[in-house]
């Protein structure tokens, strides 16, 4: 008879326990925490637009466009490419992406 409940303790300890005062999983509360986590993105992502339009024209620029111009001006004068407007408009839109992840600015911002 003690092995049985013995076997029976153990079947139990085995089973995924729920965690919290509401019985759910660890992985139920990590799924809620990840889509809070998006959902707040979203409204960092909206209230960064907002920021943006509310902000003098010289930190607009300074926030947005300044680092990559920069970046493509300096490699221009080193190039010195026989078409610059084209090398700059080239080199802008290959490096945006790096700039846009850096700043926190999205392409659909200017939109």
């Amino acid at each position: 008879m003690a092995s049985t409940t013995d076997q029976s303790a153990t079947e139990e300890a085995s089973e995924p326990q729920p965690s919290g005062s509401n019985g759910m999983s660890d992985a139920s509360h990590k799924v809620i925490s990840c889509e809070k986590d998006a959902a707040m993105g979203d409204i960092t992502t909206k209230k960064s637009r907002v920021d943006l339009q509310s902000l003098p024209t010289r930190q607009y620029l300074d926030q947005t466009v300044v680092p990559i111009l920069l970046q493509a001006l300096s490699t221009l004068a080193k190039e010195r490419p026989p078409d610059p407007i084209n090398f700059l408009a080239g080199y802008l839109l290959k490096h945006k992406t790096q700039y846009e992840q850096s700043t926190g600015v999205s392409p659909a911002a200017g939109q």
